[in-house]
């Protein structure tokens, strides 16, 4: 973690409160993991603002908590050329698509920091300079009628060529807790026709194929590298742990657990899922998922979802790592199992969730794996001495799929401190 980062929460942590993480029932699913052992929800509920007094003792402390409540202003965005980053091969004029004479478009970005001492950042992506920002990104009343006068981060992306993340200022510690509440979102149905598109759209140049199969936004992710808007193949190597849906047609990869059994289906998928980092990744997808549905986590490589989501709702979403320790929580009223709270506890490196390991002398020697890609040699996938930081990220971060309007309240970070 930056020296920055850890001076601002040292100070934050002080005017935080606590809550108990201990609650966990024995092993549920595979080794060394286990669900959540927590009260079926009534729903997120708003929380409330940080206490005055910081409490005693070890605990989780707020650092910083995003309401949106008091209109507070949005950073001045504006458009400037895209430099088109360096993030690596598959970054958007990476090697791995300039070998195959794929090169990116002519575009624009929009970067700025936003909340209380910065520690949030936005980046947009058009390839406009017409589109326009303030639409992108903007504080909204609210979309539910019971709490019409609450207000609300509102991300919009009014083509498939548009993107738009939020990520933290700087990279996460070691132990943290970021939770958020998301929902009435409007990005497709997953069911033929065009898929909340407006149709005909594709997903060039860095695939020539319809953009119109999938469609799906982000709920809440942690990356290895700094989110910002990309090509899809390049977010699929850097994920660790995710919540999102890709309402996708037709639906041959995708199982969804339906309170019963698991049924093929693409539509309101609510993925919950780790990358397993011992499998044999693909260029063009990245490694295999650790999905968690019917109470556990999955075999590696079955795609499958934990329940569908409601487009009129709000969910409440929360990533922990304590240590090389994920536990992920969504909690909401589901198409299937109603009031419910899904999730569950994975070790991450006794599963060898992909580039958990934030410095080098957390590395499992069990997860090294110095193969790489005939595409790209010399780039092994996770080679000895290796280390990542962790970023969170929600929003729309395809520039070549999706687009759509979705909603995001009660952004918070926690941080651990042991008294």
């Amino acid at each position: 973690m930056g020296a920055s980062l850890l001076a601002l929460l040292l100070v934050a942590a002080t005017t935080g409160c606590s809550e108990s993480s201990s609650r966990q029932n024995p092993d549920t699913g595979a080794p060394r993991d286990s669900a959540i052992d927590a009260p079926a929800s009534d729903g997120p509920a708003r929380d409330a603002p940080p206490a005055d007094a910081p409490p005693s003792g070890p605990g989780w402390r707020v650092a910083y908590h995003e309401t949106f409540d008091n209109n507070p202003a949005l950073p001045n965005l504006s458009w400037r050329t895209d430099e088109i980053p360096d993030d690596g091969p598959f970054s958007d004029n990476g090697k791995f698509f300039t070998d195959q004479n794929i090169n990116a478009p002519a575009a624009y970005r929009a970067t700025a920091t936003f909340g209380k001492d910065g520690w949030l950042t936005v980046e947009a992506y058009s390839r406009s300079n017409s589109t326009d920002l303030a639409q992108m990104l903007s504080i909204s009343a609210d979309p539910d009628p019971a709490a019409s006068t609450n207000r609300v981060l509102k991300l919009s992306t009014a083509a498939h060529q548009d993107g738009i993340v939020v990520r933290p200022s700087t990279a996460l510690p070691t132990r943290y807790r970021i939770s958020l509440r998301v929902g009435y979102a409007d990005f497709g149905d997953g069911k033929a026709g065009n898929n909340g598109y407006d149709g005909g759209e594709r997903a060039e140049p860095w695939h020539d194929k319809p953009a119109t199969s999938d469609n799906g936004y982000y709920w809440l992710a942690i990356l290895d590298a700094p989110p910002r808007p990309h090509n899809n193949v390049w977010i699929h190597h850097h994920r660790k742990v995710v919540v999102d849906t890709d309402n996708h047609y037709p639906p041959s990869w995708m199982s969804i657990f339906n309170g019963q059994s698991f049924e093929v289906s693409g539509e309101h998928p609510v993925m919950i899922f780790a990358l397993d980092g011992l499998s044999d990744p693909y260029a063009w997808t990245g490694h295999d998922f650790i999905a968690w549905a019917d109470g556990g986590w999955q075999p590696s490589g079955e795609v499958r979802a934990a329940d569908r989501y409601k487009p009129d709702r709000w969910y409440e979403v929360t990533i922990e790592r304590k240590d090389a320790v994920f536990t992920v929580t969504v909690s909401g009223d589901f198409q299937h199992g109603g009031q419910q709270r899904y999730g569950g506890t994975i070790d991450a490196a006794a599963r060898c969730v992909y580039h958990y390991n934030q410095s080098a002398a957390a590395q499992d020697q069990r997860c090294v794996n110095t193969d790489t890609f005939s595409e790209l040699p010399g780039r092994p996938h996770w080679p000895q001495g290796s280390a990542y930081p962790d970023y969170f990220m929600f929003g729309d971060p395809h520039n070549n799929f999706y687009e759509g309007t979705v909603y995001y309240d009660d952004v918070k970070l926690e941080t651990w401190s042991d008294g």
